[in-house]
């Protein structure tokens, strides 16, 4: 059983994750952080909140950082949309922030929520040495609770991360764009001495969704599934207008990671943040002479059966919109 706190910036991916935890009986899902990162943090939170009340998810979710620790904020919008992502149908209806706040809060007997980094270092301390942070967007979150509360990184079984990259980046030709959205808080993560997975872009380009998966979600005609539907069917057009290039899943690979694991392959490798290159700010540079070069503080994703991940997240998908 996974003890599981989330730490995402939604975004149609983080959406699919988010259902794929949502179905899955091997977690406990204690928790949500929201950050700045597809879209400023007033977007990815009310995106979050939408999600948690349309799709009925019984977790609390709070609302992080607004901004990275360092250089100017960088979104995702001039790809995915000025919402973070998009949609070619029916928008997901907007919720009452205040009131789902409210009811969030007499659940919890908390009034008013804390922020975010508050409940997850609240979280790591009452959960010790079981708790796994599955992180889907910028690590400002996290970053900040581990400047905030040092003694909370022993606490902390693991990691599992979607960013960084083996080989090439996405929002610049050596980045991506988790990791460059924030790297001075990715190179506070990777240098905190928590086991730590990372799922980047040669593992998630090896997972491709097509036309055909976007019709199986249609096809089952709920209102959840229509919805989920017009956002899958424009997130397909990212590559192509017609939606006919396949695209990779980004992060629902850590969500289909936690349920069937034996599909993927692992090397341990040291992982340093570039902080300073010109063209290669960001970059997760990864040093795979491990013990022999550095001393290994990752495992590294490299390679997963791509047929039966898919197979897993929609198989995992269907049955939370029937």
């Amino acid at each position: 059983m996974h003890k599981i706190w989330l730490d995402t910036d939604p975004g149609f991916d983080d959406w699919l994750a988010m259902l794929m935890l949502s179905a899955n009986l091997d977690v406990t899902w204690l928790g949500v952080s929201v950050v700045a990162g597809n879209a400023p943090l007033v977007t990815t939170y009310d995106n979050a909140l939408r999600i948690k009340k349309h799709y009925r998810l019984d977790v609390p979710v709070y609302a992080g950082c607004d901004a990275p620790l360092g250089g100017v904020a960088e979104t995702a919008q001039s790809i995915l949309g000025d919402a973070g992502m998009a949609t070619t149908g029916e928008p997901l209806p907007q919720v009452d922030i205040g009131v789902l706040e409210a009811q969030q809060a007499e659940r919890l007997k908390r009034s008013p929520l804390p922020h975010a980094v508050d409940a997850l270092i609240e979280a790591i301390r009452a959960h010790a040495g079981e708790i796994t942070l599955m992180c889907i967007a910028p690590l400002t979150n996290i970053a900040v609770a581990l400047q905030r509360a040092p003694d909370i990184a022993p606490l902390v079984k693991e990691i599992i991360l979607m960013g960084g990259s083996s080989d090439q980046g996405n929002h610049t030709a050596a980045a991506e764009f988790n990791i460059f959205a924030d790297p001075e808080a990715a190179d506070v993560v990777f240098r905190a001495g928590i086991p730590l997975r990372m799922f980047g872009l040669n593992l998630c380009r090896q997972i491709l969704v097509t036309g055909a998966e976007v019709q199986q979600v249609r096809a089952l005609g709920t209102a959840r599934a229509k919805w989920l539907a017009g956002y899958f069917d424009a997130y397909m057009r990212i590559r192509s207008p017609d939606g006919s290039v396949p695209m990779p899943m980004y992060d629902p690979a850590v969500a289909i990671w936690l349920k069937r694991p034996e599909l993927f392959s692992f090397l341990p490798a040291h992982v340093d943040i570039e902080l300073q290159g010109r063209f290669t700010r960001g970059m997760t540079v990864c040093e795979f002479r491990v013990p022999r070069r550095a001393q290994a503080n990752a495992e590294i994703a490299m390679s997963v059966d791509g047929p039966r991940a898919l197979q897993c997240m929609m198989q995992e998908l269907l049955g939370t919109l029937s």
